[in-house]
């Protein structure tokens, strides 16, 4: 009889059970020739999985974002209720020597402004307060450049003038004969027992001539004598023979000086001044409708700017162009744009501000109005200024628009011709352009000081490429 196998089958299952348990327990890289062990694992459906623990990563470096430039802060908005410079230069920069010259150099020398103009300004009635405030914010002591003679002499407050046996050219009465004019569009003969005679104005002008500088041309060395001070005695000072325009400087610290010119030597004028500050120099010709900068040559501009450095040339004109209904300006712009290029021509290192035409008025029907025309010639002037790339003000917006001088004479501002201005109104416009170019200094140093911060150089922050981890 057979056996019974059943019993065994238990046995038999036991064993198979201890040979995976001890295969489970092998090392998983075993290998007997060509054939590796696989792993077993009887219990993987009944384990809970665990996740993997993985070694430290190496530390990541960390990368500091890069420094954001700042960026630059908007021009300033043209404040309400003021009238701003129009900048018509191809890169906005039409007034930067100007500004510049403010910010750099006028602590330590001179800052001139050439104001070329007509009767508006004439006898300082508003470059004299125009220039005290340039002064009491930049510096300077002194009315800067004056004729030798002036039809003005009489009522300019801020110096007094008198002078004897001096012969006058001007541009207004042309002498082909007569010597090459200068800057102020006049050039002066001395004759025989000349005498020029200038006084402090206070409390209008300084308290003492400081540095007195004379212009003249000539082609032989002579002598000019002076005197300082009442009572003082003469003294010589040897003006040399270039045969260009020179300038001889005298060191004053009086409150008078008087001069004795040689007979027959061409002459131009004198400046007081200090060695810092802001001085402006008033070019004004009565009845001259801008076209008399056409009348000094190129060179001569040049030569008086290369004893004076202007950096600022100032344009006001149009008074003595139109008449109550002037229709037509055709005849007036061509000439007058040649007259701007050859003022930029001449002072190469000088901003140029054109001033618009201020108001004037006209009776119509038992009232006074302003002229119809002005609106047509300040377009007219703000498109001369486009042409040429210079800057505008617009002196009749500025001063109030139609209506506006009618105003001013009422106010007791300005003279009952209803043209021109009496002192008090000559410093409301000075205030007004004074105001309207201190603005222009307020955007500038805005500028400067934004270009200044987005031009500091950002702090590195890259720490190479191999310092860091990419994943």
């Amino acid at each position: 009889m057979a056996s019974n196998a059943l019993r065994q089958v238990p046995l038999l299952t036991l064993l198979v059970v201890i040979c995976l348990v001890a295969f489970s327990f092998m090392p998983a890289d075993l290998q007997w020739q060509e054939y590796a062990l696989k792993p077993v694992n009887i219990l993987s459906d009944i384990q809970q999985d665990t996740l993997a623990v993985l070694p430290p990563a190496p530390p990541v470096a960390k990368v500091k974002p890069p420094a954001e430039a700042p960026k630059p802060e908007k021009e300033l908005p043209c404040p309400k209720g003021r009238t701003c410079v129009e900048d018509f230069d191809a890169k906005g920069e039409g007034l930067t020597r100007f500004m510049k010259a403010l910010e750099e150099q006028a602590p330590n020398e001179p800052v001139r402004v050439a104001f070329f103009g007509d009767s508006f300004i004439e006898g300082d009635m508003l470059c004299g307060y125009f220039r005290d405030t340039l002064q009491a914010a930049f510096g300077g002591r002194g009315v800067g450049f004056v004729p030798l003679t002036s039809p003005v002499a009489n009522f300019r407050v801020t110096i007094r003038h008198q002078f004897r046996n001096i012969k006058t050219y001007s541009v207004l009465q042309r002498d082909p004969s007569g010597p090459a004019l200068g800057v102020s569009g006049f050039s002066f003969v001395p004759e025989g027992d000349n005498q020029v005679t200038y006084s402090t104005s206070q409390p209008y002008g300084a308290s003492r001539f400081d540095r007195v500088r004379v212009f003249y041309k000539s082609s032989q060395t002579s002598e000019l004598y002076y005197s300082l001070g009442k009572g003082a005695g003469s003294q010589p000072a040897v003006l040399e023979g270039h045969g260009r325009l020179a300038a001889q400087t005298l060191t004053a610290g009086a409150g008078k000086i008087q001069f004795s010119f040689p007979k027959g030597l061409n002459m131009y004028g004198v400046s007081f001044e200090n060695n810092n500050g802001v001085y402006v120099d008033n070019f004004s010709i009565r009845g001259n409708s801008g076209w008399g900068l056409l009348g000094v040559s190129e060179d001569m501009y040049r030569q008086f700017n290369d004893l004076q450095h202007y950096k600022l040339v100032i344009l006001q004109y149009g008074l003595n162009v139109i008449q109550p209904n002037t229709q037509q300006l055709g005849w007036y712009v061509p000439k007058m744009m040649s007259a701007i290029e050859r003022i930029k021509k001449g002072f190469p290192e000088a901003s140029i501000l054109v001033v618009g035409v201020s108001d004037r008025s006209t009776r119509k029907d038992g009232s006074y109005v302003s002229f119809p025309s002005i609106p047509r010639l300040i377009e007219a002037q703000r498109e001369m200024s486009r042409k040429t790339g210079v800057t505008f003000w617009n002196l009749w917006e500025a001063m109030g628009g139609p209506g506006s001088m009618v105003r001013m004479v009422n106010a007791g501002l300005a003279n009952k011709d209803y043209t021109h201005l009496k002192y008090a109104g000559g410093r409301k416009i000075a205030n007004l352009l004074a105001g309207a170019l201190l603005f222009e200094k307020k955007r500038y140093d805005q500028k400067n000081s934004s270009r200044a911060a987005a031009e500091l150089p950002a702090g590195r922050t890259d720490t190479g490429a191999d310092s860091i981890r990419h994943f």
